[in-house]
């Protein structure tokens, strides 16, 4: 690793800015990279084959953000190369309307008891690979139907759907 991190597999609470700046599958793509080791943009545009114009957008909007840390900077041949890390690879945002509304929605989901989580994210799928994500996640389900030995009985729900690319980044 360039900056001598460990790879960043915390989870990292956030405010409602920082939700709306993971609302796109490019960034939640460029956190997972930084979140192995310190790179530059060009070096994250070049792993995941996007423009390097476009990933240093999305950089510096998660890095004014704090959702990135600048952990190096080297001048290499009259180039300033700037290497980010991310502060985390997971995230937690209390206030989502999602996830106040699991909690609100039906007092049978809390039962009371202290667990109770809500997960989220953005994918950037072909349409083959929805397909196979949603069969993957089928086989998950009848897994666990098929195999659990008992205790308290928990709600799954899994929305899978392609956003308006007006709305989605």
């Amino acid at each position: 690793m360039t900056s001598g991190q460990e790879p960043s597999n915390k989870v990292l609470i956030i405010n409602e800015k920082q939700n709306k700046l993971l609302q796109s599958a490019l960034r939640i793509k460029i956190m997972h990279a930084l979140s192995k080791e310190a790179m530059t943009s060009k070096q994250v545009a070049d792993l995941l084959r996007k423009t390097p114009g476009n990933v240093h957008y999305h950089i510096q909007r998660l890095y004014e953000g704090g959702l990135l840390e600048l952990t190096d900077t080297r001048n290499v041949a009259g180039i300033v190369e700037k290497y980010y890390f991310a502060t985390a690879s997971q995230f937690h945002f209390p206030g989502s309307a999602e996830g106040e509304a699991w909690e609100k929605d039906d007092e049978a989901w809390t039962g009371g008891g202290s667990f109770s989580e809500y997960h989220a994210t953005r994918l950037d799928l072909s349409e083959e690979e929805a397909v196979q994500f949603s069969e993957e996640l089928k086989s998950l389900f009848d897994k666990w139907e098929r195999n659990t030995v008992g205790g308290q009985e928990y709600g799954v729900t899994v929305r899978l759907g392609r956003i308006d690319e007006r709305e989605g980044g």
